[in-house]
């Protein structure tokens, strides 16, 4: 799914935004717009009339909103404080920063920077930064009125400063100046973060512009040494804004500070396509910001926001209600085919179950026909199964556990091989063994009964008949063995 997200830039003399559409494949600028801020004495409402425009020309519905508002409406200091945990930090900075701002601690919004000082466990120096909430509630106030709730409200620049940041090598220090007709900010870049802050009015006359911008920056950077005692050295500082003006002005700076000076194109830096450049050309210069802050929402890049909202659930419904509605109409649907698709699975078993009764209860009569009242089929023909197991007419005798071959084998071991026997005949019955066969002797046959005496699982052996055969030279006899 694509997300839209709008970028608004507020200067001092102008607006800008900027239009970003992102999707799983890529991030393409839809749309922009630059709108100059007229003079008060023209417009009792310039601002809201500036936005107003900049409505009309980019298509802002389903969009979300992050706006920058002009750096001098900040105060900036540096602190240092006893512990690391972030909630405990917020709470102690209106304490700490009450005795050096000029403003009543309860006006203002704060926030800040955690400057993450690397072997440092027992302190955290951090950048906090505070704005009265009576020059911030003009912004929210006018951007309500146009139905315009931001995600982010921060200080114009610094998106910028924290996209380079990101962008750029771990470690890799950087300076970046933001110079705008009126308000100039610079940005101290070092180890992916953002270390100084300072604003400043932009000289106004153009021929001296150049050297006080370098003198200026001169001076931040030799405070920013005995500050951080670092030695600080950035190959270059890049510069963007509305107050860029002339060909000469990045070499001007560049020769005053003894370092390259490169303009920025955030656009062609990142390869982002941009939309609209036949009707709309687009200034760098201008834009830079606006872009920064879509691509630091989309980006997901912590920076410093002073309009968090007190009702977050409330307005996550309001900004998504129209997916969460289709969501539950879906979720709605999904439950009831599975409820359907129970009752049908529990109707279709419930008719199986019956079949299947209707056949155990036709088995049973089958079975036991003189049973004239069935009720529970099954039941009642375990009852049957058992009564017969328990009558005496089928229980078997523990001999009935004799194997045939075990009484084969004894009888083999018990006659001796001295004595010359033909076992004719042999039946096997759960009671007995009949034992039918010649031998010499009848003194053979009396020795054969007492060997199988001796046998365990005989109980009793009796000599059935013994005869002289025909022949005259053996002796025919039959044998019962009670086992």
């Amino acid at each position: 799914m694509s997300r839209k997200v709008l970028g608004i830039d507020i200067r001092k003399e102008s607006v800008s935004a900027v239009l970003v559409k992102t999707s799983l494949r890529e991030s393409r600028i839809d749309a922009h717009a630059h709108v100059p801020i007229t003079d008060p004495a023209e417009d009792e409402h310039p601002f809201k009339t500036a936005l107003e425009t900049l409505c009309s020309e980019i298509d802002t519905d389903g969009c979300d909103c992050v706006v920058s508002i002009s750096a001098d409406h900040f105060s900036y200091r540096i602190l240092q404080i006893p512990f690391k945990d972030t909630k405990k930090i917020k709470m102690v900075l209106p304490f700490e920063l009450e005795p050096t701002i000029p403003y009543p601690v309860d006006d203002l919004n704060i926030d800040f920077i955690d400057l993450e000082s690397a072997g440092h466990n027992d302190h955290t120096d951090i950048i906090a930064v505070a704005v009265p909430n009576s020059e911030l509630t003009p912004y929210l106030s006018t951007l309500g009125e146009i139905k315009m709730d931001p995600e982010m409200v921060t200080l114009s620049g610094l998106p910028t400063a924290l996209c380079l940041a990101n962008q750029s090598d771990a470690g890799k220090d950087q300076l970046f100046l933001k110079i705008d007709k009126a308000l100039s900010t610079l940005f101290i870049v070092s180890n992916g973060g953002v270390k100084l802050i300072r604003s400043f009015a932009t000289p106004g006359t153009d021929d001296t512009r150049a050297i006080s911008l370098g003198a200026f920056v001169r001076r931040t950077l030799s405070a920013f040494g005995e500050i951080s005692q670092i030695e600080y050295q950035p190959p270059a500082m890049v510069v963007t804004g509305s107050g860029l003006n002339g060909a000469d002005f990045d070499a001007d700076v560049s020769d005053f500070l003894d370092l390259p000076v490169k303009r920025l194109n955030f656009a062609d830096r990142l390869s982002i396509p941009i939309d609209g450049q036949d009707n709309k050309p687009w200034d760098p210069a201008l834009m830079d910001n606006a872009l920064a802050l879509a691509l630091m929402e989309i980006e997901g890049i912590r920076g410093l926001n002073f309009h968090k909202g007190r009702f977050a659930a409330k307005k996550f419904f309001i900004k998504y209600k129209k997916y969460l509605i289709k969501t539950g109409i879906l979720a709605a649907t999904v439950l009831a085919l599975l409820f359907f698709n129970v009752i049908a699975k529990s109707y279709t078993l419930n008719r199986q179950i019956d079949r299947v009764n209707r056949q155990i209860t036709g088995i049973f009569k089958e079975t036991f026909p003189e049973v004239k009242r069935v009720g529970d089929p099954f039941r009642q023909m375990q009852s049957k199964v058992k009564e017969f197991q328990n009558n005496t007419e089928f229980q078997t005798t523990s001999t009935s556990q004799i194997l045939s071959i075990d009484i084969l084998n004894n009888i083999s071991k018990s006659i001796s091989e001295s004595i010359t026997v033909d076992i004719s005949r042999m039946v096997i019955s759960p009671e007995n063994v009949i034992i039918t066969g010649t031998t010499d002797t009848f003194e053979a046959v009396d020795e054969i009964k007492n060997k199988l005496e001796q046998i365990d699982a005989f109980k009793k052996v009796t000599i059935s008949s013994s005869n002289k055969g025909r022949s005259g030279n053996e002796v025919r006899f039959q044998m019962k063995v009670v086992l």
